[in-house]
């Protein structure tokens, strides 16, 4: 029986098939609206920031570009700035 050997250029060079740029688009829109309905709101500004934006080879990141973001997100030593983990429970949400 022969060993599979992946061709791991081609696997790499799929991220940039517009069928699947598509789809990484579509399921950043859901994680980014999943984020921004979980945000805590308190001026509005950390919610409005959250966003997509293009990654390393073709990637998609959810990022937001506050100066605070990690400290809801991870939140701090002070218990009284527990982490929220908006962007990885969005994540987790938006996996269908």
């Amino acid at each position: 029986m022969g060993v599979f050997k992946p061709d791991h250029e081609a696997i790499a060079s799929l991220v940039h098939e517009q069928f699947v740029r598509d789809d990484l688009l579509q399921r950043a829109d859901r994680v980014v609206a999943a984020a921004q309905a979980n945000a805590p709101v308190q001026t509005g500004r950390y919610r409005d920031s959250i966003h997509a934006q293009d990654g390393p080879d073709g990637s998609v990141l959810i990022v937001s570009d506050v100066e605070y973001a990690a400290v809801i997100e991870l939140g701090t030593r002070d218990e009284t700035r527990p982490a929220r983990h908006i962007i990885a429970n969005a994540l987790d949400a938006a996996r269908d």
